[in-house]
């Protein structure tokens, strides 16, 4: 009978395999042919999906990219407004023999258009050409002055109106350019020159270049009829010039159009490319397919996946047909039960050695692990929420009305408030802005970002705990459930130390009185505000007397504390609104504005006399005296170097003299 059973058995299990194995053959060949149509199917879709977005993309750029352009333009025309307004256009244009390099009204022009392009990071250079021959008369590159653009299309262009000259190889770097012009002319419409901005492409390819909306491998990117790359990324992979794919080809001969192709790097991608022809460059959006086509892939593993085990589920129903095997069944139905109700301890009992021994032992061995798994999510639950707790940056979560549903602690210590005070952005403004009209701006921003998909980057002035004056940096974003998470980080500390450095850029270390590149904007600012007003405004130069002497015998600590002595003393001798500076050693200035007469210097430059002769004072200090030189505007200079020079000559009259006095530039008034 051991024998007989035994064969017996053998051939049960030798059956109980061949059914198996053929059923499982047959649905893994169903299984396969349902998961190939679906990935073709899903292929399909997806690429026609991505294509689109793509395009939607694509045409954003394009909008993006006319919107800087135009924005350029309108920036010129300012630009050419407040040359001709201002008067900062010099009078006459110089001859071929001159310089203009060494000429100081060309000169000061190219510093302020230096400045210009240092406000401005949308610009690469700034240039003014004479209205014959394309001389370069001044720019924000002192290298490129005195040469001559006659040929170029931004300068014949730019004699006749407001134009754009698309984007051509730099001569210098050999970089895409692309330069708006425009003429100046006079009053009675004569031309004056030719203004001309070379636009800073790299700045806009930045912008052309954000991956918003295309996912890990997508891209666009910019290439320029002679298929230069403007990207400096691009270029620095692959060296960026000449390179041709059919997408670039086709887009730089004037067609728009899609498709799956290999980009410039070999990668297989699908595209979209367009020719934009007022600026002779194409715009390509593309993405690799494996991206595109990767959710078809997954829908196609799923598939096989999900039909697999449902495959050895009833594979394992076969065996299921004896009613020996139908307790076991039921024990790790019971186990798996109680696992999906919450009781992840629950655990089924191994009753047989067979296969559904072994998917007890399975299971059970899965319990486990998600057991494991689920206690580990409750520590790292644990754990965010004690970093949320200790952050230094504020998190707060709030609906697309207002109301606040999570405040962190790190967001109620930054604003010195409970959350229970902080319900609504509403009440939050209320308490944390001061200024009605400030809240009002605050709260449109805040409503317009929340209805933004990239809502940009705030910096927000706000009263703290104590009325204390604060700054914190906020970014909103978006949320799958539709609600906004807010972060705010403080950076009070570094708007003071930002606040100290332009301080300690604009003073004199020594003395704390403005130096020389503040004087030179106060004294600027001063002529212009007596222009306007009619008042005439006075600088007084002034040298100590005797001071190299002083240094020389007790030494520069004692030379230092007499700077500061004498500087709070001349601090004393003037109004708020005047400006006292120290410009190199010994030497001060003093900027008098709204002066009835010119006499009314000589007061204030008696009274500083009068100060700065102090032969006892504390410590064994002592001034000597000062010599002082006066400039009067209009009568002596109209412009900063007039009048610097006119004191200063002044005050070395006085130096003659003997020192410790003062005299006017152009008048016999002395003292």
């Amino acid at each position: 009978m051991s024998e007989t059973g035994g064969s017996g058995l053998f051939r049960s299990a030798s059956l109980t395999g061949r059914l198996v194995r053929t059923y499982l053959l047959l649905s893994a060949l169903t299984v396969l042919l349902v998961a190939a149509a679906a990935y073709e199917g899903g292929k399909t879709a997806l690429r026609t999906q991505a294509l689109s977005r793509l395009e939607t993309v694509a045409a954003q750029k394009e909008r993006y990219l006319n919107l800087w352009v135009e924005d350029r333009k309108r920036d010129l025309v300012l630009l050419a407004a407040d040359l001709t307004l201002n008067s900062r256009l010099p009078i006459s244009i110089p001859d071929l023999n001159q310089d203009p390099a060494v000429l100081p009204e060309y000169t000061r022009l190219s510093i302020f258009f230096a400045a210009a392009v240092e406000a401005r990071p949308d610009l690469s250079e700034i240039m003014l050409l004479s209205p014959t021959g394309g001389r370069v008369l001044a720019s924000s590159r002192p290298a490129g002055v005195g040469r001559f653009r006659t040929t170029y299309n931004f300068y014949l262009k730019g004699r006749e109106g407001l134009s754009l000259q698309s984007a051509y190889p730099s001569p210098e770097s050999l970089r895409p350019v692309m330069t708006v012009s425009m003429p100046l002319r006079g009053q009675g419409g004569e031309l004056l020159g030719v203004l001309a901005e070379h636009l800073n492409l790299e700045r806009l390819d930045a912008m052309v270049r954000d991956r918003a909306g295309l996912g890990e491998t997508g891209e666009t990117y910019l290439v320029d009829s002679f298929h230069t790359f403007v990207s400096a990324e691009i270029i620095g992979r692959n060296g960026g010039r000449g390179l041709h794919t059919p997408a670039i080809d086709l887009a730089l001969s004037g067609t728009n159009g899609k498709g799956a192709y290999a980009n410039y790097a070999g990668v297989p991608v699908i595209g979209v490319y367009r020719w934009l022809p007022e600026y002779r460059m194409a715009l390509l959006a593309e993405m690799s397919q494996a991206e595109a086509f990767d959710p078809a892939r997954r829908l196609a593993g799923q598939i096989i996946a999900v039909g697999a085990l449902a495959a050895l589920a009833l594979a394992l129903g076969v065996r299921l047909l004896s009613r020996r095997l139908a307790r076991p069944v039921l024990e790790v139905t019971r186990a798996a039960q109680a696992v999906a109700d919450g009781d992840l301890s629950a655990r089924a009992p191994v009753l047989t050695h067979d296969e559904l021994g072994s998917l007890a032992r399975a299971f059970n061995k899965m319990a486990e692990d998600i057991q494991d798994l689920y206690a580990q999510l409750n520590r790292q639950i644990m754990e965010r929420t004690a970093i949320l707790q200790h952050a230094r940056d504020g998190i707060a979560v709030v609906d697309r009305r207002g109301d606040v549903h999570y405040v962190s602690p790190g967001m109620e210590r930054l604003f010195g408030m409970k959350a229970h005070d902080i319900t609504s952005i509403r009440e939050w403004l209320d308490q944390a802005i001061p200024g009605e009209a400030e809240r009002r701006t605050l709260l449109a921003a805040w409503l317009q970002d929340a209805e933004t998909p990239e809502p940009p980057e705030r910096i927000i002035h706000f009263r703290g705990a104590g009325e204390e004056s604060r700054w914190a940096r906020f970014h909103m974003a978006h949320m799958p459930d539709g609600r906004l998470v807010m972060t705010a980080q403080d950076i009070t500390e570094m708007k003071a130390s930002e606040a100290r450095a332009r301080h300690m850029a604009l003073h004199d270390p020594l003395t704390g009185l403005p130096n020389r590149q503040l004087f030179v904007d106060r004294l600027a600012q001063a002529l212009k505000h007596s222009r306007r007003t009619g008042l005439h405004m006075a600088l007084l130069y002034l040298d100590l007397d005797r001071f190299k002497a002083m240094n020389d015998t007790h030494g520069h600590q004692f030379g230092d504390a007499v700077l500061r002595e004498a500087a709070t003393r001349l601090a004393s001798c003037v109004r708020e609104s005047d400006t006292v500076a120290r410009i190199g050693g010994d030497e001060f200035v003093v900027v008098l504005s709204d002066l009835a007469e010119p006499a009314n210097a000589a007061a204030v430059a008696a009274k500083i006399r009068e100060a700065l002769l102090a032969p006892d004072l504390p410590g064994g200090l002592y001034l000597a005296g000062v010599s002082i030189g006066i400039a009067v505007s209009p009568r002596d200079g109209r412009d900063q170097d007039s009048l610097l020079s006119a004191a200063d000559r002044a005050m070395y009259v006085v130096k003659r003299r003997g020192g410790n006095g003062y005299t006017f530039a152009s008048a016999p008034e002395d003292a």
